[in-house]
């Protein structure tokens, strides 16, 4: 008779619990009667099938092989499988009570029973249903609109400034760069675009009938919010070591020493040869022209970009704009990029 699979799982672990030193498997067969095979190899594969189905379940098995033995033996530390003693107050049992509860986990219930057994005080568990208030969001407006298909109009105010109503069919909301957007297809201009909801102003009307439109079966909300792809450039950037990690960390690469051979010529000057800046040529590939100016504008003046051409004058540009708005002098702000 073949004995069922769950009893099988559940003896085996017993014998593996209740043993001081490791079973090899030939012991095992003769204490728990299992894998009576007579193909060795066949019985064998079957105890290892169970030994990986316990291990997956959690069951700490250990494959040892004490002084003496031929064959390696198995058992499970007592210490490492059974559960550490949990001492919870009348309180803390009913904020995990409140929290299975939450949940609406119907498998929780034993499990919190027991628990709450090893209080100290008894714990009612029935207490009236919990109630969690959720605050209102920038997205709830758009919720029943989103899920009936309904066309909404608001007025919106663009990145420059510009208000116009709009009549979107709403697709669906995607956050980007700590910001909502509610993407859909703007009648007036028949394309599907992103807007931020706090760049909405007034309420928002929802229009026509229930179904007035269909959602496209196929649609990725976050690539219409992401914005087209800017081509990347390899950038060959100059700096000195207290940049350098910073390069590093984004994948740059030392291409070239600069100014070695000045230190060379120094290095009888031990003053010199320690506190002159080393500067290092690095290629760092893959940079955004656009969404990664910030960043390498933030880095001068210790790392500064020498080719392209375009990216370096597009930095110039942004110094020479940050000069005049905070009304520095033309010579500070091109010194940094010189430099």
């Amino acid at each position: 008779m073949v004995m069922p699979a769950v009893e099988r799982l559940v003896n085996l672990t017993v014998a593996l619990l209740e043993t001081r030193r490791p079973l090899t498997f030939e012991e095992l067969r003769h204490r728990t009667g299992y894998y009576p095979q007579s193909d060795a190899a066949s019985a064998r594969r079957m105890f290892e099938r169970d030994k990986e189905t316990l291990r997956s379940l959690g069951v700490p098995i250990e494959t040892r092989q004490d002084f003496g033995m031929e064959d390696p033996g198995y058992l499970i530390d007592r210490r490492t499988y059974e559960l550490r003693g949990v001492d919870l107050d009348a309180e803390e049992v009913a904020a995990l009570a409140l929290a299975v509860e939450m949940l609406s986990s119907s498998e929780g219930a034993l499990p919190l029973a027991k628990v709450a057994a090893r209080a100290p005080d008894p714990v009612p568990l029935d207490r009236p249903s919990t109630r969690i208030g959720i605050p209102v969001t920038d997205i709830d407006p758009f919720a029943p609109a989103i899920v009936e298909r309904r066309v909404v109009g608001f007025e919106y105010r663009t990145a420059d400034g510009r208000t116009s109503h709009r009549t979107v069919e709403p697709y669906g909301i995607v956050r980007r760069r700590r910001a909502w957007y509610l993407v859909g297809r703007d009648r007036d201009r028949a394309q599907v675009r992103g807007f931020r909801t706090d760049r909405m102003l007034g309420a928002i009307e929802v229009m026509d009938a229930a179904a007035a439109f269909e959602v496209p079966a196929v649609l990725d909300l976050a690539a219409v919010v992401s914005g087209p792809e800017n081509a990347t450039m390899d950038v060959v950037i100059e700096a000195q070591h207290e940049a350098r990690w910073e390069l590093e960390r984004r994948g740059a690469y030392v291409e070239e020493e600069a100014g070695r051979g000045e230190l060379e010529d120094s290095a009888d000057d031990p003053v010199t040869a320690l506190t002159e800046p080393i500067t290092r040529r690095l290629r760092l590939d893959g940079v955004d022209p656009f969404r990664d100016r910030a960043w390498l504008l933030a880095i001068a003046p210790e790392a500064a970009v020498r080719s392209p051409e375009e990216l370096q004058a597009s930095l110039r540009a942004a110094l020479e704009r940050i000069r005049v708005a905070h009304g520095g002098t033309e010579a500070a702000a091109l010194q940094e990029v010189e430099r």
